[in-house]
């Protein structure tokens, strides 16, 4: 319902979304970036999604919206006690490479299962 809703703001320039401690899984994660495509106008995102079951799948799908909002200048994005792992963060690193108008950006894998290959890729895309 969220998701669907958001499509409507095509003019929105901040959102903040925070599930923390929901039930909210990867078909959420998915849904919610899938609606973030078409915000084109976007140059902050807050999303939260610690202490809940996201995990990969979430968090690959959030990384390949990002691409896509090229205006984007501020991202933050919690993932604290999730499942998400090396390749949810890599995913996460693509996104952020594509973002050219990026001036701050902050990636919170606390209590995730992202290891030194993710923390490698995240220090890479940030260069």
């Amino acid at each position: 319902a969220i998701g669907n809703s958001l499509q409507e703001l095509t003019q929105l320039q901040t959102i903040g979304l925070n599930f923390c401690g929901t039930k909210v899984i990867d078909k959420g994660a998915v849904a919610i970036s899938n609606s973030l495509q078409s915000l084109k106008q976007l140059q902050t995102v807050h999303l939260s999604f610690g202490v809940t079951q996201v995990s990969d799948g979430g968090a690959v799908a959030i990384g390949n919206s990002l691409q896509a909002l090229t205006q984007l200048q501020e991202v933050d994005l919690n993932f604290t006690s999730t499942s998400v792992t090396d390749d949810g963060a890599v995913a996460i690193c693509n996104g952020l490479q594509a973002l050219t108008q990026l001036q701050k950006v902050r990636l919170t894998f606390h209590g995730t299962i992202v290891t030194d290959d993710g923390a490698i890729a995240i220090g890479n895309s940030l260069q």
